[in-house]
């Protein structure tokens, strides 16, 4: 009997918390994390979502709070020691500001559901991908390659890299 059955697809996921909310991205949409950077103020153009700039070795990034941008409440602020995870938005690297990480998940494919309506109703929905059960709770999958609007990435491929 074997204990691994090869057609079964796995899916990697990366873990974060903001406020109470678990969330989760596919390992291959986030290049890097960080933990405590340094963070230098906004330039007073920028939009709301947009909490400052990161250096990371020697280019500049936007650091973004992706809680702002999903519409939930972060219960850290920058004070706290803030965790980082670095992807893109269109062709720009960019931070996006997290409460909490969590280590790799690895999940069955068939094991992530389409997300209730309910839950769609009070997110930036089109951006949950699914949902699934972990250890730690219920976890809502986030396409964080494609999280900004053509807008937004307008204004965050603008920002001056000092």
């Amino acid at each position: 009997m074997a204990l691994l059955n090869e057609d079964v697809d796995i899916v990697q996921l990366i873990g974060f918390q903001i406020g109470t909310k678990l969330f989760g991205a596919t390992i291959l949409t986030v290049r890097e994390i960080l933990r405590n950077p340094v963070v230098e103020q906004k330039n007073s153009g920028d939009p709301d979502f947009v909490h400052g700039l990161i250096r990371l070795r020697g280019v500049y990034l936007p650091l973004v709070s992706l809680g702002s941008i999903l519409g939930v409440d972060g219960r850290r602020g920058l004070d706290d020691r803030p965790w980082v995870l670095i992807g893109l938005a269109g062709r720009r690297r960019v931070g996006f500001l997290v409460d909490g990480v969590i280590p790799i998940v690895r999940m069955r494919a068939d094991a992530i559901l389409p997300p209730p309506d309910m839950l769609l109703s009070s997110l930036r929905s089109k951006y949950i991908r699914g949902v699934c059960e972990t250890d730690k709770g219920m976890m809502m999958i986030v396409a964080l390659d494609r999280i900004f609007r053509a807008d937004e990435v307008s204004v965050l491929e603008s920002i001056p890299v000092k």
